[in-house]
């Protein structure tokens, strides 16, 4: 009897201590794990050349490049998680990855669940077409459209609320997902869809890559613009995180470097494609 409660009173006081580990391990910032670890673990989609996109096995791209840069600037190793767009901020919050880099817009419905760094690119939405069609100029001509879209991406969020709620409401036009923006090319030259809406580079690779395609931007009929900015995204509340990010990307966005990442990895993909 006496043995069996000192094992229980040994197993107590071990879950006693690994409690006490695991609450450590939980009251620990992103920064602080990534320091403990040696590793800053990114997540990203990796369908959005030139920013993210794959090159055989390896995911690579102008975001990859930023943060690798990240990485170093925290005096860590890299490790890159190849995950769906629309989960991203998911592998966030429950720790998975401490920062997410794929071309992702700052909203303010993100801001309300993560945290951003400075804006590292500026860019616009775009629409594409195959390049007899000449009706459609702007957002206002999609009506009647089947427009496609990377679902969860602001392509998604602009298409979709102009169909419910805005300038496309009760004109037909509808919203087609995909989980690629390749796939939606594929359904745009099949004509499932008769256009697609989705960020300027990613447009303007869609249209290297099929020569049949022309995009411009998406501005609406009175000539308002969509100017969105790309920026790294962390959990709610990694305020120190974000602060050591700002402070490696800023001059990386001054000197010009981000921009030559994007135009090497543009060139890249385009040959990736080919």
């Amino acid at each position: 009897m006496k043995k069996a409660i000192s094992c229980y009173l040994s197993l107590a006081m071990g879950l006693c201590l690994l409690s006490g580990f695991s609450s450590m391990a939980a009251d620990q910032t992103a920064l602080e794990r990534i320091k403990e670890r040696g590793t800053l673990i990114v997540a990203t989609d990796a369908a959005w050349p030139p920013f993210e996109y794959m090159e055989g096995e390896d995911v690579v791209g102008a975001d990859i490049e930023v943060a690798q840069d990240i990485a170093e600037g925290l005096g860590v190793e890299l490790k890159v998680i190849n995950v769906a767009f629309d989960s991203l901020s998911m592998y966030l919050q429950n720790g998975e990855a401490d920062l997410a880099l794929a071309a992702i817009t700052v909203t303010e419905d993100r801001k309300e669940t993560l945290e951003f760094s400075e804006p590292y690119c500026d860019t616009y939405q775009y629409i594409v077409v195959k390049e007899d069609n000449d009706e459609v100029e702007c957002i206002d001509d999609l009506a009647g459209y089947i427009i496609g879209v990377h679902l969860g991406t602001t392509g998604d969020f602009l298409a979709s609320d102009e169909v419910n709620m805005g300038v496309l409401m009760g004109t037909g036009a509808s919203v087609q997902q995909y989980k690629d923006l390749t796939i939606a090319a594929m359904g745009l030259n099949a004509g499932d869809v008769q256009a697609i809406v989705c960020d300027k580079l990613l447009a303007e690779n869609l249209c290297v890559v099929n020569d049949n395609l022309r995009c411009f931007e998406a501005k609406y009929k009175d000539g308002s613009s969509t100017l969105e900015q790309y920026a790294v995204a962390a959990a709610k509340g990694e305020t120190d995180l974000i602060e050591e990010v700002n402070k490696i990307i800023e001059p990386l966005k001054e000197d010009g470097t981000v921009d030559k990442y994007i135009l090497e990895h543009s060139e890249r993909a385009a040959a990736v494609n080919d």
